[in-house]
Order: C-alpha cells, then sequence, then structure tokens
C-alpha cells in the first residue's frame, strides 16, 4: 500500500495492535472527548463488516509525541456464497485520521484513490466526512462512518462499470494514446513534468498488472494519469490534483463514449 504518506523522521509506522497501546490523554476540556485511536478505527472496520466488506491491507502512523494518527485501510469485497458484489483486481481504500490535540478532526475518506498525508493532505474522490471530539462525539462519530461505508456498494459498483469500460477500450496505436495524454495537457491535466511521467508510465508502466487488459487500452492510459498525477513533496495543492484528475477522467470518458 503506497499512499499513506508519512514523514519518516517525525511519524512512526506501526499496525493496528500498536495503535491500540496509543496512549489517550485525559480532556483538555468540559467539552473535550478524546476518542481511543485503535477504537475508532474499530468502528471503521465494523461498519466496513457490516457493509459486506473486509480489510485486506492496513497501515497506520502516529506522531512521535501520539497526539496525531494517519491510516489506510485497502479494502474488498467479503468473498463469500451469495455476497452481492464480486471481488475484483482492483481494490477500493478507505483513509482514516484524528488526533488527541485538537489539530485535526476524526476524518474518514473513501474512494480508489485516497490521499491521507501526515502534512494534512486527507481527500478520497469518493467523498470525505469529518468531525470535531467533543463531548457528545459518539452520537456523531458512529453514524458518521456507518453513512460514509454504506455507500460503498453503489459507489463501486459504478465505479466497476467505469473500470470495465476502460478495461474493454483498446486505442489504435500507441500514438493515439500519446495524442490523448498531450490533449489532457492542453486541457490543463498534467503540468510539464507530469506529462513527461504519464507518457513514461504509458510506455513502460512501472506495475506490471496495468499491463493486464493489454498496451493500448485506456485503462492502462487511465492509470499513466494516476501515476503521474500522484502529489510527491511537502506541499500538496489537493483542490488541483482534484481538478486535474478530473480533467483527465472526463477526457478518458469523451474518448470511449
Amino acid at each position: 500500500m503506497t499512499n499513506l504518506m508519512y514523514n519518516t523522521k517525525d511519524d512512526t509506522l506501526i499496525n493496528r495492535a500498536q495503535l491500540h497501546q496509543v496512549v489517550t490523554p485525559p480532556p483538555v476540556g468540559r467539552f473535550h472527548r478524546p476518542v481511543p485511536f485503535g477504537e475508532y478505527v474499530e468502528v471503521v472496520d465494523e461498519a466496513l463488516f457490516s457493509a459486506g466488506f473486509e480489510v485486506t491491507a492496513e497501515e497506520y502512523a502516529v506522531t512521535k509525541d501520539g497526539q496525531r494518527f494517519f491510516g489506510m485501510l485497502e479494502v474488498a469485497p467479503k468473498v463469500l456464497e451469495g455476497e452481492y458484489l464480486p471481488a475484483k483486481e482492483f481494490s477500493f481504500n478507505v483513509g482514516v485520521r484524528g488526533s488527541h490535540d485538537q489539530s485535526i478532526p476524526r476524518g474518514i475518506a473513501l474512494g480508489t484513490q485516497v490521499m491521507v498525508c501526515s502534512n494534512l493532505c486527507f481527500h478520497g474522490e469518493m467523498g470525505t466526512a469529518s468531525t470535531k471530539q467533543t463531548v457528545n462525539i459518539y452520537d456523531r462519530i458512529v453514524p458518521m462512518v456507518h453513512n460514509a461505508v454504506g455507500r460503498l456498494p453503489e459507489l463501486m459498483e459504478h465505479q466497476t462499470k467505469v473500470f470495465d469500460q476502460y478495461k474493454d477500450y483498446q486505442f489504435g496505436s500507441k500514438r493515439h494514446g500519446d495524442a490523448a495524454l498531450v490533449e489532457i495537457f492542453r486541457r490543463g491535466g498534467f503540468s510539464a513534468p507530469q506529462l513527461a511521467r504519464a507518457i513514461k508510465e504509458w510506455d513502460n508502466p512501472s506495475y506490471e498488472e496495468h499491463l493486464q487488459y493489454g498496451d493500448r487500452s485506456a485503462w492502462l492510459l487511465f492509470n499513466a494519469c494516476t501515476e503521474a498525477l500522484k502529489p510527491t513533496g511537502g506541499h500538496v495543492n489537493m483542490d488541483l490534483v482534484r481538478a486535474r484528475s478530473q480533467t483527465a477522467e472526463t477526457f478518458i470518458s469523451e474518448i470511449i463514449h
């Protein structure tokens, strides 16, 4: 799992068992109610299970003072007889975060492209939700998580159809894909360095699974765009990332239809 971004100098990568061991401080005022980090993740996990999903991979990081945490859960439909959603070769991600020092709210982010970073970037293209840690947090946090996770089956079904279209569509030649990337650049979907990276990913993808549907598929082009648009560096303009991602996806959809 590569989407959880943390500072190796200031943050510590841990597992869920270790997350449960992070000390929860007392309230700093009568309106403050800190929720243990591990307990929050269990609420998310239970909501995923109730919606028909299971966690297939997970990763967490905490600041060295233990006041903030960030996590990413990779989820997939439960593969059991009678389940309503078939397993797919791509997964969905659920980002989580929170703090004891009130620096950030408890949050959840959903999507196939989720960004969780200790520099406070937090985004999922299928939606995000958050709540402050006041005395009535459990009156809000449990419904918030269940409402967010409850949308996953519908969102996953829609995204599956879109991805199936990407996999079925084949460009006439590799040069047609080159032209598509250049057009995305003209529409503001890439910076010049990102265009260069997208072309590199189109020619020689970093992940073998991106070639599963051929070296001229819209699926490969989509993944080339996704890799090119992954944020780098400590300062990330998520509004710009979202806008560029939307530009790329809109143009690919225009080609397919």
